[in-house]
Protein backbone atom coordinates (compact mmCIF):
# COMPACT_ATOMS: atom_id res chain seq x y z
CA UNK A 1 0.00 0.00 0.00
CA UNK A 2 1.10 3.11 -1.02
CA UNK A 3 2.07 5.74 1.91
CA UNK A 4 -0.38 8.32 2.92
CA UNK A 5 0.38 11.17 4.48
CA UNK A 6 -2.01 11.89 7.35
CA UNK A 7 -2.94 15.19 8.49
CA UNK A 8 -5.92 14.54 10.02
CA UNK A 9 -5.62 15.10 13.94
CA UNK A 10 -5.12 11.20 14.70
CA UNK A 11 -4.33 7.90 14.10
CA UNK A 12 -1.06 9.96 12.98
CA UNK A 13 1.82 8.72 10.76
CA UNK A 14 4.39 6.86 13.05
CA UNK A 15 7.78 6.24 12.45
CA UNK A 16 9.32 2.76 10.92
CA UNK A 17 10.99 2.02 14.36
CA UNK A 18 6.90 2.39 16.34
CA UNK A 19 5.99 0.05 13.39
CA UNK A 20 8.41 -2.62 13.72
CA UNK A 21 8.19 -2.82 17.12
CA UNK A 22 4.36 -4.59 15.87
CA UNK A 23 7.32 -7.97 15.44
CA UNK A 24 8.62 -8.50 18.74
CA UNK A 25 5.97 -11.38 18.95
CA UNK A 26 2.71 -12.70 20.67
CA UNK A 27 3.13 -12.54 24.56
CA UNK A 28 1.10 -13.48 27.23
CA UNK A 29 -0.66 -10.56 28.96
CA UNK A 30 0.09 -12.76 32.89
CA UNK A 31 3.52 -13.57 32.38
CA UNK A 32 6.15 -11.35 33.76
CA UNK A 33 7.69 -9.98 30.55
CA UNK A 34 4.02 -7.88 30.19
CA UNK A 35 4.55 -6.98 33.85
CA UNK A 36 7.14 -5.50 32.70
CA UNK A 37 6.05 -3.82 29.80
CA UNK A 38 3.28 -2.35 31.82
CA UNK A 39 5.44 -0.82 34.51
CA UNK A 40 7.72 0.40 32.03
CA UNK A 41 5.46 1.97 29.82
CA UNK A 42 3.28 3.68 33.06
CA UNK A 43 6.65 4.97 34.03
CA UNK A 44 7.91 6.58 30.73
CA UNK A 45 4.13 8.22 31.03
CA UNK A 46 4.76 10.21 34.34
CA UNK A 47 8.49 10.71 32.92
CA UNK A 48 7.15 12.35 30.44
CA UNK A 49 3.91 14.58 31.94
CA UNK A 50 4.44 14.43 35.45
CA UNK A 51 7.71 14.57 36.25
CA UNK A 52 7.16 16.95 39.43
CA UNK A 53 3.91 15.69 40.42
CA UNK A 54 2.90 13.28 42.56
CA UNK A 55 0.35 11.21 39.82
CA UNK A 56 0.08 8.19 39.12
CA UNK A 57 -1.58 6.84 36.35
CA UNK A 58 -3.82 4.29 34.67
CA UNK A 59 -3.26 2.53 31.04
CA UNK A 60 -7.35 1.32 29.38
CA UNK A 61 -7.07 -0.52 26.22
CA UNK A 62 -9.35 1.52 24.06
CA UNK A 63 -9.33 4.79 22.65
CA UNK A 64 -8.80 8.33 24.12
CA UNK A 65 -13.19 8.19 24.92
CA UNK A 66 -12.83 4.95 26.87
CA UNK A 67 -10.53 6.60 29.24
CA UNK A 68 -12.78 10.03 28.86
CA UNK A 69 -15.58 8.02 30.23
CA UNK A 70 -13.97 6.07 32.93
CA UNK A 71 -12.63 8.79 34.44
CA UNK A 72 -15.76 11.00 34.29
CA UNK A 73 -18.11 7.96 35.63
CA UNK A 74 -15.18 7.37 38.20
CA UNK A 75 -15.09 11.14 39.85
CA UNK A 76 -18.49 11.99 40.41
CA UNK A 77 -19.66 11.09 44.03
CA UNK A 78 -23.46 10.48 44.68
CA UNK A 79 -25.78 13.57 44.84
CA UNK A 80 -22.91 16.03 43.38
CA UNK A 81 -22.72 17.82 40.35
CA UNK A 82 -20.02 18.29 37.66
CA UNK A 83 -19.47 21.51 35.87
CA UNK A 84 -18.93 21.03 32.14
CA UNK A 85 -17.35 23.69 30.20
CA UNK A 86 -18.48 23.25 26.59
CA UNK A 87 -17.09 25.30 23.84
CA UNK A 88 -16.98 22.31 20.84
CA UNK A 89 -17.71 19.08 20.08
CA UNK A 90 -15.34 17.24 23.02
CA UNK A 91 -16.73 19.42 25.19
CA UNK A 92 -20.37 17.90 23.57
CA UNK A 93 -18.64 14.61 24.36
CA UNK A 94 -18.42 15.27 27.69
CA UNK A 95 -21.54 16.05 28.45
CA UNK A 96 -22.77 13.25 26.53
CA UNK A 97 -20.92 11.16 28.90
CA UNK A 98 -22.04 12.40 31.98
CA UNK A 99 -25.97 12.00 30.98
CA UNK A 100 -25.40 8.70 29.78
CA UNK A 101 -24.65 8.15 33.81
CA UNK A 102 -27.43 10.23 34.76
CA UNK A 103 -25.30 12.76 36.78
CA UNK A 104 -26.50 15.88 38.00
CA UNK A 105 -24.63 18.19 35.69
CA UNK A 106 -24.21 22.16 35.00
CA UNK A 107 -23.11 23.08 31.65
CA UNK A 108 -22.20 26.44 30.53
CA UNK A 109 -21.98 26.14 26.73
CA UNK A 110 -19.92 29.02 24.40
CA UNK A 111 -19.35 29.73 20.63
CA UNK A 112 -16.78 27.01 19.30
CA UNK A 113 -14.49 29.39 18.39
CA UNK A 114 -14.31 31.70 21.65
CA UNK A 115 -12.49 30.39 24.58
CA UNK A 116 -14.94 30.10 27.51
CA UNK A 117 -15.56 33.28 29.96
CA UNK A 118 -13.57 32.84 33.03
CA UNK A 119 -14.93 35.34 35.34
CA UNK A 120 -18.40 33.40 34.67
CA UNK A 121 -17.17 29.79 35.92
CA UNK A 122 -15.42 31.13 38.38
CA UNK A 123 -19.13 32.40 39.81
CA UNK A 124 -21.41 29.38 39.13
CA UNK A 125 -18.70 27.42 41.02
CA UNK A 126 -18.51 29.89 43.89
CA UNK A 127 -22.71 29.93 43.98
CA UNK A 128 -22.64 25.89 43.64
CA UNK A 129 -20.76 24.25 46.45
CA UNK A 130 -22.68 20.73 45.15
CA UNK A 131 -20.13 20.99 42.11
CA UNK A 132 -17.63 18.09 42.53
CA UNK A 133 -15.62 18.34 39.18
CA UNK A 134 -14.97 20.75 36.72
CA UNK A 135 -14.02 19.35 33.76
CA UNK A 136 -12.95 20.86 30.04
CA UNK A 137 -10.94 19.58 27.39
CA UNK A 138 -7.31 21.37 26.60
CA UNK A 139 -7.02 21.30 23.08
CA UNK A 140 -10.67 21.50 21.42
CA UNK A 141 -9.79 19.82 18.10
CA UNK A 142 -13.36 21.05 16.55
CA UNK A 143 -11.41 24.08 15.65
CA UNK A 144 -8.30 23.48 16.76
CA UNK A 145 -8.52 26.26 20.13
CA UNK A 146 -6.52 25.91 23.38
CA UNK A 147 -8.58 26.17 26.44
CA UNK A 148 -7.29 28.36 29.33
CA UNK A 149 -5.97 25.48 31.68
CA UNK A 150 -4.10 27.78 33.87
CA UNK A 151 -6.74 30.34 34.65
CA UNK A 152 -9.57 26.97 35.14
CA UNK A 153 -7.31 25.24 37.02
CA UNK A 154 -6.73 28.34 39.69
CA UNK A 155 -10.40 28.37 40.17
CA UNK A 156 -11.05 25.20 40.97
CA UNK A 157 -8.13 25.16 43.62
CA UNK A 158 -8.91 27.98 45.00
CA UNK A 159 -12.30 26.75 45.44
CA UNK A 160 -11.18 23.10 46.33
CA UNK A 161 -12.98 21.11 43.62
CA UNK A 162 -11.61 18.47 41.19
CA UNK A 163 -10.19 19.89 37.70
CA UNK A 164 -11.18 17.11 35.14
CA UNK A 165 -8.63 17.58 32.13
CA UNK A 166 -9.54 15.70 28.75
CA UNK A 167 -5.80 16.21 27.00
CA UNK A 168 -6.60 13.35 24.46
CA UNK A 169 -4.89 15.98 21.61
CA UNK A 170 -2.89 17.73 23.71
CA UNK A 171 -0.64 16.20 25.87
CA UNK A 172 3.15 15.54 23.98
CA UNK A 173 1.49 18.94 21.70
CA UNK A 174 0.28 21.95 23.85
CA UNK A 175 2.00 23.75 26.70
CA UNK A 176 0.74 21.73 30.17
CA UNK A 177 2.31 21.34 33.27
CA UNK A 178 0.13 19.32 35.20
CA UNK A 179 0.58 20.26 38.62
CA UNK A 180 1.27 23.95 38.35
CA UNK A 181 -2.08 23.71 36.41
CA UNK A 182 -3.82 22.13 39.05
CA UNK A 183 -4.78 19.66 37.54
CA UNK A 184 -6.17 16.68 38.79
CA UNK A 185 -7.15 14.21 36.34
CA UNK A 186 -5.89 14.24 32.79
CA UNK A 187 -7.30 12.02 30.01
CA UNK A 188 -4.17 10.83 27.27
CA UNK A 189 -4.04 8.79 24.35
CA UNK A 190 -1.31 7.07 22.14
CA UNK A 191 -2.11 7.37 18.77
CA UNK A 192 -2.02 11.44 18.69
CA UNK A 193 0.79 13.39 20.03
CA UNK A 194 2.85 10.90 21.44
CA UNK A 195 2.79 9.48 17.73
CA UNK A 196 2.10 6.05 19.04
CA UNK A 197 -0.88 3.54 17.68
CA UNK A 198 -4.55 3.34 18.35
CA UNK A 199 -6.07 1.42 20.61
CA UNK A 200 -4.49 2.38 24.07
CA UNK A 201 -5.20 5.55 26.40
CA UNK A 202 -4.78 6.62 29.85
CA UNK A 203 -6.08 8.21 32.72
CA UNK A 204 -3.12 10.55 35.05
CA UNK A 205 -4.57 11.26 38.30
CA UNK A 206 -2.99 13.03 41.41
CA UNK A 207 -2.23 10.94 44.07
CA UNK A 208 -4.80 12.73 46.85
CA UNK A 209 -7.14 12.49 43.95
CA UNK A 210 -7.49 8.49 44.12
CA UNK A 211 -8.34 8.56 47.91
CA UNK A 212 -11.57 10.43 46.72
CA UNK A 213 -11.77 8.08 44.24
CA UNK A 214 -11.91 5.35 45.90
CA UNK A 215 -14.77 6.30 47.94
CA UNK A 216 -16.93 6.26 44.58
CA UNK A 217 -19.34 3.23 44.30
CA UNK A 218 -17.87 1.88 40.88
CA UNK A 219 -20.46 2.33 38.08
CA UNK A 220 -18.74 0.64 35.58
CA UNK A 221 -16.83 -2.83 35.29
CA UNK A 222 -14.54 -2.38 32.78
CA UNK A 223 -14.05 1.47 32.92
CA UNK A 224 -13.63 1.84 36.34
CA UNK A 225 -10.14 3.87 37.05
CA UNK A 226 -9.57 2.57 39.95
CA UNK A 227 -10.03 -1.19 39.74
CA UNK A 228 -7.47 -0.63 36.64
CA UNK A 229 -5.40 1.38 38.37
CA UNK A 230 -4.82 -1.17 41.73
CA UNK A 231 -4.59 -3.89 39.28
CA UNK A 232 -1.57 -2.55 37.46
CA UNK A 233 -0.11 -0.69 40.52
CA UNK A 234 -0.48 -3.77 42.96
CA UNK A 235 -0.17 -7.06 40.76
CA UNK A 236 1.61 -5.64 37.63
CA UNK A 237 -0.92 -6.53 35.05
CA UNK A 238 -4.35 -5.34 33.58
CA UNK A 239 -7.50 -6.63 34.90
CA UNK A 240 -8.84 -7.35 31.27
CA UNK A 241 -7.14 -8.02 28.45
CA UNK A 242 -4.81 -5.93 27.11
CA UNK A 243 -4.26 -4.71 23.36
CA UNK A 244 -0.10 -6.56 23.99
CA UNK A 245 1.37 -5.60 20.42
CA UNK A 246 -0.02 -1.95 20.91
CA UNK A 247 2.41 -1.88 24.12
CA UNK A 248 5.18 -2.51 21.89
CA UNK A 249 4.14 0.43 20.00
CA UNK A 250 3.05 2.46 22.76
CA UNK A 251 6.39 1.97 24.93
CA UNK A 252 8.59 2.68 21.82
CA UNK A 253 6.53 5.96 20.79
CA UNK A 254 7.25 7.18 24.53
CA UNK A 255 11.31 6.24 24.66
CA UNK A 256 11.13 8.29 20.97
CA UNK A 257 9.54 11.19 22.51
CA UNK A 258 11.79 11.18 25.63
CA UNK A 259 14.50 11.07 23.33
CA UNK A 260 13.05 14.31 21.62
CA UNK A 261 12.00 15.68 24.72
CA UNK A 262 8.61 16.95 25.19
CA UNK A 263 9.87 20.66 24.38
CA UNK A 264 11.72 19.31 21.67
CA UNK A 265 8.39 17.78 20.62
CA UNK A 266 6.20 20.88 21.29
CA UNK A 267 8.69 22.88 18.85
CA UNK A 268 8.79 20.76 16.05
CA UNK A 269 5.29 21.07 16.20
CA UNK A 270 5.13 24.84 16.54
CA UNK A 271 7.26 25.47 13.84
CA UNK A 272 5.56 22.64 11.43
CA UNK A 273 2.58 25.04 12.16
CA UNK A 274 3.88 28.43 11.47
CA UNK A 275 5.10 27.29 8.59
CA UNK A 276 2.17 25.58 7.23
CA UNK A 277 -0.14 29.27 8.50
CA UNK A 278 2.10 31.59 6.13
CA UNK A 279 1.70 28.74 3.62
CA UNK A 280 -2.40 29.00 3.89
CA UNK A 281 -2.47 32.91 3.69
CA UNK A 282 -0.38 32.96 0.69
CA UNK A 283 -2.64 30.85 -0.96
CA UNK A 284 -5.73 32.80 0.48
CA UNK A 285 -7.08 30.17 2.48
CA UNK A 286 -9.09 31.68 5.46
CA UNK A 287 -8.25 30.79 8.98
CA UNK A 288 -11.47 29.86 10.84
CA UNK A 289 -9.87 31.24 14.27
CA UNK A 290 -7.61 33.90 15.20
CA UNK A 291 -3.86 32.49 15.23
CA UNK A 292 -3.76 33.17 19.57
CA UNK A 293 -6.36 31.09 20.09
CA UNK A 294 -4.82 28.37 17.69
CA UNK A 295 -2.96 25.17 19.10
CA UNK A 296 0.44 23.99 17.76
CA UNK A 297 -1.13 21.22 15.80
CA UNK A 298 -4.64 21.61 14.23
CA UNK A 299 -5.51 25.00 11.71
CA UNK A 300 -9.13 25.04 10.49
CA UNK A 301 -9.89 26.66 7.47
CA UNK A 302 -12.42 27.85 5.59
CA UNK A 303 -13.44 25.68 2.42
CA UNK A 304 -12.20 27.97 -1.06
CA UNK A 305 -15.45 29.46 -2.67
CA UNK A 306 -17.42 27.17 -5.17
CA UNK A 307 -15.28 24.07 -4.08
CA UNK A 308 -16.86 21.07 -1.73
CA UNK A 309 -14.79 19.47 0.96
CA UNK A 310 -15.34 16.01 -1.14
CA UNK A 311 -13.70 17.42 -3.94
CA UNK A 312 -10.80 18.54 -1.96
CA UNK A 313 -10.35 15.68 -0.07
CA UNK A 314 -10.59 13.55 -3.07
CA UNK A 315 -8.53 15.39 -4.78
CA UNK A 316 -5.92 15.26 -2.15
CA UNK A 317 -5.91 11.80 -1.39
CA UNK A 318 -5.17 11.07 -5.23
CA UNK A 319 -2.53 12.59 -4.43
CA UNK A 320 -1.08 11.11 -0.99
CA UNK A 321 -2.48 13.04 1.54
CA UNK A 322 -5.61 12.85 3.82
CA UNK A 323 -6.86 16.11 5.52
CA UNK A 324 -9.99 16.46 7.75
CA UNK A 325 -13.45 17.49 7.70
CA UNK A 326 -15.35 20.14 9.62
CA UNK A 327 -17.83 18.30 12.44
CA UNK A 328 -21.01 19.35 14.07
CA UNK A 329 -22.19 22.84 13.04
CA UNK A 330 -18.70 23.51 10.73
CA UNK A 331 -19.37 20.61 8.58
CA UNK A 332 -20.15 22.47 5.16
CA UNK A 333 -17.88 25.45 5.77
CA UNK A 334 -14.18 24.12 7.18
CA UNK A 335 -11.86 21.70 6.70
CA UNK A 336 -9.14 20.79 8.85
CA UNK A 337 -5.20 20.10 8.54
CA UNK A 338 -3.49 18.57 11.67
CA UNK A 339 0.43 18.14 11.77
CA UNK A 340 0.67 16.02 14.51
CA UNK A 341 2.91 12.95 13.95
CA UNK A 342 5.55 11.93 11.93
CA UNK A 343 5.90 14.20 9.26
CA UNK A 344 9.10 15.98 7.64
CA UNK A 345 9.39 19.71 6.72
CA UNK A 346 9.28 18.06 2.87
CA UNK A 347 6.25 16.30 3.39
CA UNK A 348 4.56 19.78 4.31
CA UNK A 349 6.37 21.63 1.25
CA UNK A 350 4.85 18.35 -0.53
CA UNK A 351 1.34 19.45 0.19
CA UNK A 352 1.58 23.13 -0.27
CA UNK A 353 2.98 22.34 -3.79
CA UNK A 354 -0.40 19.82 -3.96
CA UNK A 355 -2.62 22.16 -2.44
CA UNK A 356 -2.00 25.06 -4.41
CA UNK A 357 -2.18 22.64 -7.50
CA UNK A 358 -5.96 22.17 -6.80
CA UNK A 359 -6.93 25.23 -5.85
CA UNK A 360 -5.52 26.24 -8.99
CA UNK A 361 -7.72 23.35 -10.63
CA UNK A 362 -10.90 24.04 -9.35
Amino acid sequence: MEKMILLNPGPVCTSDRVRSSLMKGDMCHRESEFSAILSNTRKKILQAFAPNGDYTTAIITGSGTASLEAGICSSVSDGKKILIINNGVYGERISRIASAYRFNKVELKYDWRERPDIKQIEDVILKDPDIEVVAMVHHETTTGLINPITDVGAITNKYGRTFFLDSVSGLGGEEIDLANDNVDICIGTANKCIQGLPGLSFVLLKRDEVKRLRNIPPRSLYLNVISQLDEQEQKGECPFTPSVHTFYAFEEALDELLEEGVRGRLNRYRKASTYLREEFKRLNLELLLPEGLLSNTITALYLPRNMTYAHLHDSLKERGFIIYAGQGQLNKTIFRIANMGELTMNDLDALIVNLQEVLEDK
